[in-house]
């Protein structure tokens, strides 16, 4: 009588293991350069980057610049330190190490939220995407087959008949977007080394905890519903797509009046492309082609995805939309007209940040797991 050896689980427990000396540093370094910035804040008042910000982060609008400038010194110092000395230890002190993780991430990643930066990334994302779309028609008309050939040369006579026709449009939306974005530079800056700071924190935190048992039940519970976690993540762009899509239309939606100008009509268009492009990669998260790239790809289709591709960028995005959920939230509130519950409520649907950031990390995390599952 033969005896049957069981196969291994689908879903293998993490082992435990310090946290990586280069994270460590990592940290540290973000920590003096935050601390920097506040010192400079302190010393040159005007060089703050809030301030004279049309939505500064909910903290600083609060307590003001100067405690905040405080706030910034002090966890910056003790980010700095705490990894210098984890980094040192033997043991990697996984419970202290946790405690300062989850005290950075409510300093830079809760206290720092700001809507510059999504809303810069966004338009950066917008302007763009002419020439995304490009490359993805002209790698479809000579890598495609024949569908793909004749829908890459209507994508790219689309586009020629759009420069064409609305030219003096897209000369009016550089010029306007031009210098404003220019002018938040410093703005953007300091919020993404926030941003950042708490991205990496995050990431030192789940490397502290790697293998409780904890993130073992969440990992699988993750891996269970990645496909759900996925489509809530992939929706909760929809919304403000669909209503850029209304600048098109009579009835502009969250435009005013400024709507009806014809260069703000082609901007809608370009932001609404924006969100589903960003919906069609979230997407990608539980597609085949998430996985490998399509053959039409020039160079590396038909080749793996690197897991690392998909997860920094989809992890970093759900850091950016985590952190702005809170300014988001209380944009109603701080309305020209006055505080408006109707307000706020529009603004939850319509920037479902509190929805799509968690949702979009959940739904990473569970394409990580997934791709460790089949050990590719």
């Amino acid at each position: 009588m033969t005896t049957r050896t069981a196969a291994p689980p689908l879903h293998r427990p993490l082992r435990p293991r310090p946290v990586p000396r280069g994270l460590l540093a990592i940290a540290a370094i973000l920590g003096l350069l935050a601390t920097a910035l506040g010192l400079l804040a302190l010393l040159r008042p005007g060089s703050a980057p809030f301030p004279g910000s049309a939505t500064p982060p909910p903290v600083v609008a609060m307590t003001g610049p100067t405690v905040w400038s405080l706030v910034q010194i002090a966890g910056g110092l003790l980010a700095a330190a705490g990894a210098l000395a984890v980094r040192r230890s033997r043991s990697g002190a996984p419970v202290a190490l946790s405690a300062l993780a989850i005290l950075e991430i409510a300093v830079f990643g809760l206290g720092s939220s700001s809507l510059t930066v999504l809303s810069g990334a966004g338009y950066l994302l917008a302007l763009a995407m002419p020439a995304i779309v490009a490359a993805a028609g002209l790698s479809l008309l000579v890598r495609g087959r024949t569908p793909g050939r004749v829908t890459g040369a209507a994508i790219l006579l689309g586009l020629i008949t759009l420069a064409v026709l609305l030219r003096e449009q897209i000369v009016h939306i550089a010029e306007t977007l031009t210098p404003a974005l220019l002018g938040q530079v410093g703005e953007m800056s300091a919020t993404a080394l926030f941003v950042l700071t708490a991205v990496v924190w995050a990431v030192i935190l789940v490397g502290a905890v790697r293998g409780s048992s904890a993130l073992a039940r969440g990992g699988r519970w993750v891996l269970r519903h990645r496909v759900a976690l996925t489509v809530v993540a992939a929706a909760s762009a929809l919304p403000y797509a669909l209503l850029r899509l209304t600048w098109l239309t009579p009835w502009p939606q969250l435009g005013g009046e400024a709507a009806a100008d014809p260069s703000t009509r082609l901007w809608g268009l370009v932001l609404s492309s924006g969100a589903w492009c960003g919906a069609l990669l979230t997407m990608g998260l539980v597609r085949p082609w998430g996985e490998v790239f399509p053959r039409w790809f020039p160079v590396i289709g038909g080749r793996r995805v690197p897991v690392a591709v998909a997860a920094v960028p989809g992890f970093a995005v759900a850091g950016l939309l985590c952190c702005a959920a809170v300014p988001m939230a209380l944009m109603g509130l701080s309305a020209p007209g006055g505080a408006s519950l109707l307000l706020v409520v529009e603004s939850l649907i319509a920037f479902p940040c509190w929805l799509w950031g968690p949702s979009l990390g959940l739904a990473v995390w569970g394409y990580v797991e997934h791709r460790r599952a089949i050990g590719r």
